[in-house]
């Protein structure tokens, strides 16, 4: 519940909750995706974002599935950016173009 005042829905928090899912992407590889955005989500945007609105609502707000699919969108595209990155680095020697030594031929 970082933000109580101010505009709760902001890029800062968004890169936070991001952050946070790689964590536990990190620590948790084989739980669910939406449950490491739920768990950021819960921990970076205050309740008058999320919370307060679906306890009126008796149903999942439609900011909350905004931000949700915010940060599961960067999540996704920082996952996939760091696997080409790997892939990058393992095909290094490779992208090396042959060694070219040049000789007279002889007669």
């Amino acid at each position: 519940m970082t933000y109580e005042y101010g505009d709760p829905f902001n890029r800062e928090a968004i890169e936070k909750a991001v952050s946070r899912v790689l964590k536990f992407r990190r620590e948790a590889p084989n739980a669910p995706l939406e449950q490491h955005v739920e768990v950021a989500i819960h921990e970076h945007f205050c309740s008058c974002v999320i919370e307060i609105e679906e306890q009126i609502e008796q149903r999942r707000s439609g900011i909350h599935d905004t931000i949700a699919s915010e940060v599961r969108q960067r999540v996704q595209r920082r996952l996939a950016d760091d696997r080409i990155d790997e892939a990058s680095k393992d095909s290094f020697p490779a992208s090396d173009p042959p060694g070219w030594i040049w000789e007279r031929r002889s007669r």
